[in-house]
């Protein structure tokens, strides 16, 4: 009977993302509608900064927002209600102005990115510049905010078309240095734990760039909403975590959640008439994804140590920048134990992501991240279809159980406008071994490579023998192997696992003398040091 397993862990220690970009990554958001699983950053003080749904339809909300704009200082609190549009269906029910209509429908036409769809209008605009075409001239209060058009940065002939757009950019710097400490029971099909600790520190500045769209109504311009432009995040971080999965599995699960999302500040100021409220905060993620066959147990760990810079630039159409990062020396191995009984492919995350996001935390946002990797191989064997080793036509009963442990750093990005979303990697380093462990007492027998020859042979006379590894053996690296002649020589050689290499070898001296063939490593790094050995006779 034959029991062949593998198990191959992704385990994705994911810091994804600015302060993991901080410790690692940039979420920028915009807009107002809430996507499934997000929440409104607990951390918002509301006396700063608040806001209410006043009515919502078919591609739109009326919101009432309120808030003292303390990094203006010559600006008054404010109270207004803003119409945050996500699709031209709200044109019939709202009735814009025509002085903004045909440049809102332009806008939605030839906008290239999800968040060039989100308009956030003063609705007090709207409705002076609703009074305004039924007067036929502009209402003190509109001229009040008018600015002069620019020549050549017009459209349309007579007294509307439109205005170019006015942009401008607010930043925020972080310093963060914070442990991460969280534990988990899942249940269902994992009777287990998953335990991560960490820390990160660093600096980062979070850049928000956003247009002021203008129309022209009776040969002036009216500025009249805000759009989200694009996110930028640059700094340096070092984060240095350990993660574990220790537990038994019975079949698939899926188990996500966030820990916590603390604030880290806000910019509240006025452009022109518009007031931009602009806040930041760290969500933490966990998630682990796990796919079984069968069943099986795992309990490992691994730490690991990124430092490095990033800078990027990121919408929904794309992201462009650099990063340069660096994975630490390679941790000191810890134990691993595990038995399986069928295929087991888990997958371990944490995220940290420092979000920046226009009015509330909603509808639209770009992410940049930095994401380690932690690869595991579990694979398990016992039966007699591995091959004869000895050459007496009978296959020997072997078995195996090993792990494997690589890791690896990419960073990531996302960005995601109304559900619809874009992933991207954005650069990564080479994929680092850590360590190979035979798991099996005594070592794995499955791992001994065959040794195939004649049993005698005359003194003085070149004989073959040949060696491989073993049929069952999984991975595809070339083997370093080598013969031990037991006379005190020995020849050495590389072969790639399912290639047969032959060696020939003459005695000078009768007797009964030890064959050995070792596997020594592969090129990948895995230490095998097993070795099969055969008595010879030499007449």
């Amino acid at each position: 009977m034959t029991h062949s397993y593998r198990v191959t862990t992704a385990a994705r220690r994911g810091w994804k993302s600015l302060a993991w970009c901080l410790a690692a990554g940039l979420s920028l958001l915009t807009g107002a509608e809430a996507l499934a699983q997000e929440q409104e950053d607990p951390g918002e003080d509301p006396k700063i900064y608040s806001e209410t749904v006043l009515e919502e339809g078919e591609g739109y909300q009326l919101k009432l927002i309120s808030g003292i704009p303390v990094d203006d200082e010559k600006a008054e609190p404010y109270s207004r209600e803003f119409y945050t549009l996500t699709s031209l269906a709200a044109f019939e029910k709202l009735k814009l102005p025509i002085a903004i209509q045909e440049d809102v429908r332009i806008a939605f036409e030839e906008a290239k990115t999800e968040e060039d769809k989100v308009f956030s209008i003063d609705k007090r605009i709207v409705d002076e510049l609703l009074i305004a075409e039924e007067k036929g001239e502009l209402t003190p209060y509109l001229k009040e905010i008018a600015e002069p058009v620019d020549e050549g940065q017009v459209q349309g002939m007579g007294p509307f078309g439109s205005c170019s757009d006015k942009v401008h950019s607010r930043s925020k710097s972080f310093s963060i240095n914070t442990p991460i400490n969280t534990s988990a029971n899942f249940g269902g099909g994992f009777s287990g734990s998953f335990y991560t600790t960490g820390n990160m520190s660093g600096s980062a500045t979070g850049e928000v760039v956003i247009k002021i769209k203008r129309s022209k109504v009776f040969w002036v311009c009216v500025p009249y909403a805000v759009r989200f432009g694009h996110a930028r995040a640059w700094g340096n971080a070092s984060v240095s975590n350990d993660s574990s999965i220790n537990g038994s599995l019975s079949y698939a699960f899926n188990w996500q959640r966030q820990i916590t999302k603390p604030h880290l500040g806000s910019l509240n100021f006025m452009i022109g008439p518009l007031p931009v409220h602009i806040g930041f905060n760290l969500p933490i993620e966990l998630g682990v994804s796990i796919n079984a066959t069968v069943t099986g147990t795992l309990a490992y760990n691994g730490q690991q140590t990124a430092t490095g810079s990033f800078d990027y630039t990121c919408n929904t159409g794309g992201c462009s920048g650099y990063a340069n990062y660096n994975l630490g020396s390679a941790p000191t191995p810890q134990p691993v134990t595990a038995s399986v009984s069928g295929r087991i492919y888990p997958t371990l995350w944490a995220q940290v992501a420092v979000r920046a996001y226009l009015y509330s935390e909603r509808i639209a946002y770009a992410q940049v991240g930095l994401r380690p990797y932690l690869y595991g191989d579990l694979w398990g064997y016992y039966g007699n279809t591995c091959g004869d080793a000895d050459g007496d036509f009978i296959n020997e009963t072997v078995s195996a159980l090993t792990f494997d442990l690589d890791w690896q750093l990419y960073i990531t990005a996302r960005a995601s406008a109304f559900g619809s979303s874009n992933n991207w990697n954005l650069w990564n380093t080479s994929r680092r071994h850590i360590k190979f462990w035979d798991l099996i007492s005594g070592g794995s027998t499955a791992l001994r490579p065959t040794l195939l020859g004649p049993a005698s042979t005359p003194v003085n006379t070149f004989t073959n023998y040949s060696s491989r590894m073993r049929p069952c053996w999984p991975y595809g690296d070339t083997v370093s192997s080598r013969f031990s002649w037991g006379d005190g020589t020995t020849t050495s050689y590389s072969a790639a696992p399912s290639t047969t290499t032959t060696r020939a070898k003459a005695w000078t001296t009768t007797g009964t003398l030890g064959v050995q063939s070792t596997a020594l490593s592969d090129s990948h790094g895995r230490s095998l040091n097993a070795s099969t050995l055969r008595k010879v006779q030499v007449y």
